[in-house]
C-alpha cells in the first residue's frame, strides 16, 4: 500500500482478505468486507459461479488493512475474511494456529478471489470525473472523463429516482450525453462497455441539482 502511494500509482480497486480459514461449522462461509458495492457484487457471483463459497457480506473496511486504501482512493475495497458476520474468535490472535484453519475454505475463497480478479481486470473500471455540465428545461448535459482501458467502444448511462435509478437506459460512444425530459433529483450512472461486451463493474453516478 505505502508503495502504490509514493509511486503516484492509479489503483481503481483492491481486494483485501484477512482471516478467511476459520469455519465455526461444517459450512463452507466467510463475509464479504466492502466499500465499493460493485466488488461486492462480482464476489457474489464469482463464488456462486465458480466455487462452493457462501457468501455474506458487511459494509465493513474501517477496522481492516483496507481502510488505508480507503483513505487513500476512495471507496475502492472488496475482500474476504471470516469477521464481523462470523465473529472469528482468533482474529489477529496468538491462538490463531494453523490446527484451526478449514483448507477447504481456503480453497474455496482461493476459487472465488482469482474468479474476481480475472473479472475485474478484464472489464472496465469505474469511469472518473462524471459531471453534469447543464440542466436547463428538462434538458441535462453530462460528461465525464473517458475510460483508460484500451478497448473500451462505448458507455450506458442509465437516470431515474433514487428508488429505481436504472429506470431509462441509453449507449454511447463518446464521454458525454444529453438527457431530455429529466427532472430534478434525477440520478444519473455512467459504466463502460469494451468491444468483447464486458461491462464496467461498478457505476459512476451524479445527481441532477437545480440550477
Amino acid at each position: 500500500m505505502r508503495r502504490a502511494v509514493e509511486n503516484k500509482l492509479k489503483v481503481a480497486g483492491a481486494l483485501n482478505n484477512d482471516m478467511i480459514g476459520w469455519a465455526n461449522d461444517a459450512r463452507l462461509d466467510d463475509t464479504i468486507r466492502y466499500s465499493n458495492a460493485g466488488i461486492r457484487d462480482v464476489q457474489h457471483a464469482a463464488a456462486m459461479q465458480f466455487s462452493n463459497l457462501i457468501t455474506y457480506d458487511a459494509l465493513y473496511y474501517k477496522s481492516t488493512d483496507a481502510a488505508a486504501y480507503y483513505e487513500a482512493y476512495g471507496d475502492i475495497v472488496g475482500g474476504i475474511g471470516s469477521y464481523p458476520v462470523l465473529g472469528n474468535p482468533h482474529y489477529h490472535q496468538s491462538h490463531d494456529l494453523l490446527e484451526g484453519i478449514n483448507h477447504q475454505l481456503v480453497t474455496e475463497v482461493s476459487k472465488t478471489t482469482a474468479a474476481t480478479l480475472m473479472l475485474l481486470a478484464s472489464s472496465p473500471s469505474r469511469v472518473k470525473g462524471l459531471k453534469i455540465d447543464s440542466f436547463t428545461n428538462g434538458v441535462a448535459s453530462l460528461s465525464w472523463a473517458p475510460s483508460p482501458e484500451k478497448g473500451v467502444a462505448g458507455y450506458i448511462v442509465a437516470y431515474g429516482t433514487a428508488s429505481k435509478p436504472d429506470a431509462q437506459q441509453l449507449r454511447v460512444v463518446k464521454p458525454s450525453a444529453t438527457l431530455k425530459g429529466v427532472a430534478t433529483g434525477t440520478v444519473v450512472s455512467v459504466k463502460g462497455v469494451n468491444a468483447k461486451g464486458l461491462e464496467g463493474w461498478d457505476w459512476a453516478r451524479v445527481k441532477i441539482a437545480s440550477q
